[in-house]
């Protein structure tokens, strides 16, 4: 476990004595949690890694602020030495490494005084997230395998990107046909089980059997194939189409497609309830994937109108800050409003439905010219995007609230597989 994933338990109190909010319950879960795994070894392992984690602020405290802390100070007027001790103190009492001082922007006070309500990696992953996959019996719904989650879309009439062929390293490539030859169209190859975007390719067909990579490598099929399985991945590739955003959306994708990570959770009613929504754009010589941690952009979605807002980086140097255009195509971003935004809604909710042992869902969302189509579903989302976009944290927001519910109920011994599958939205 990395240690800032662990420092959460070794704050300083995020929370006051007797507050009952659901930030807190979520942080006390996660430090639960630890006890849980550590044991004994738990009072020991915590006085071992607060030695580590303040070695860790201190490295990543000169760093960041080397990174930020001039803009930060030309943009506030705050100095440097100030932005030093508010980012010692977050770190200490709210275990809020320096990087995220500057990426959520607490030396803006309004959202210092909220530093308790961020959810850390640590909490979600490894706390919260975990304990509910594991109140449920048997083997959890596919969501990281993508072809069985193709299948089981495909089995529930979820518009999802298919899976046309998968390719197994030394073997020969198979499909439903068991057809050995690659579909003349453009596609795009990721590993089964991957992340983040990462071993993604995108492949445009020409003519005559020739497929032209991002890179502008032209390969005939038989070397594409045996390119691929080349690839340093131990699993399948698996091959799917390669899909083009809605024209309204066209000038925002930078040759990747664009996708509107849609967060759904099982509210207190059983229903599926959608609680945030961000819409990701490639920027720069990224022109595979969306994804925000590969330097990606991001803007929060209106839930309600689908009106996109401003657009930010990760917010770790201040090289982008808040965009209202994009940085390529100048095409604006703010106020536009994002096509098929009830249909996309729907699906999402529908696709819960589907996985219904999941209590929180983050969706991938392809707005093509049709409609929209499911991409991938995580179990585990990351929520930095979230509250980044958002500028506010999560902890007791709408998605921590229904978090906070569920652990309570997991600890009152109550297991949320008795709640009813419904597949209305609240």
């Amino acid at each position: 476990m990395h240690i800032a994933d662990w420092a959460p338990v070794m704050a300083f109190r995020r929370y006051r004595l007797g507050d009952e909010s659901p930030a807190t319950m979520i942080h006390r879960s996660f430090e639960g949690e630890i006890r849980r795994q550590r044991g004994r070894w738990f009072g020991v392992a915590t006085l071992a890694a607060s030695g580590v984690w303040v070695a860790y602020v201190l490295a990543s405290m000169i760093r960041a602020t080397w990174l930020n802390g001039a803009a930060i100070r030309s943009r506030t007027g705050k100095s440097v030495v100030r932005q030093v001790c508010e980012q010692w103190r977050v770190a200490l009492v709210h275990a809020i490494a320096p990087r995220w001082y500057y990426g959520f922007e607490l030396f803006d006070e309004s959202h210092r005084r909220r530093s308790a309500e961020y959810l850390q990696r640590g909490e979600t992953k490894r706390g919260a997230y975990r304990q509910l996959k594991r109140a449920f019996d048997g083997p959890p719904s596919p969501l990281t395998d993508k072809i069985a989650f193709a299948a089981r879309c495909h089995a529930n009439n979820l518009r999802a990107i298919p899976v046309l062929l998968a390719i197994r390293k030394d073997t020969a490539a198979t499909n439903r046909r068991e057809r050995m030859r690659l579909p003349a169209e453009d596609l795009f190859v990721k590993p089964n089980h991957g992340k983040g975007g990462r071993g993604a390719e995108r492949w445009r067909y020409r003519d005559r059997g020739r497929y032209e990579g991002a890179s502008g490598t032209v390969f005939s099929e038989s070397q594409l194939v045996h390119h691929l399985r080349g690839l340093p991945f131990d699993e399948s590739l698996i091959v799917q189409p390669r899909r083009v955003n809605h024209p309204a959306l066209a000038d925002l994708c930078n040759g990747a497609l664009a996708t509107i990570r849609i967060v759904t959770c099982r509210n207190e009613h059983g229903r599926f309830e959608i609680t945030n929504a961000v819409l990701r754009m490639a920027q720069g010589d990224n022109h595979v994937v969306d994804n925000f941690h590969a330097g990606g952009l991001a803007a929060k979605v209106d839930l309600a109108s689908g009106t996109i807002g401003r657009a930010t980086d990760l917010g770790l140097r201040p090289d982008a800050g808040w965009r209202d255009t994009h940085p390529n195509s100048g095409a604006p971003i703010t106020g536009r409003v994002v096509p098929c935004w009830s249909e996309a809604l729907t699906l999402v909710v529908r696709a819960h439905a589907a996985f219904a042992d999941r209590i929180l869902i983050g969706w991938d969302v392809g707005i093509m010219a049709d409609g929209p189509e499911l991409v991938e579903g995580n179990g585990g989302p990351d929520l930095d995007i979230i509250q980044r976009t958002h500028r506010e944290p999560l902890g007791n927001g709408r998605m921590g609230q229904l978090l906070a519910f569920h652990l309570r109920r997991l600890a009152e011994g109550e297991r949320p597989s008795v709640l009813p599958a419904l597949s209305q939205a609240s």
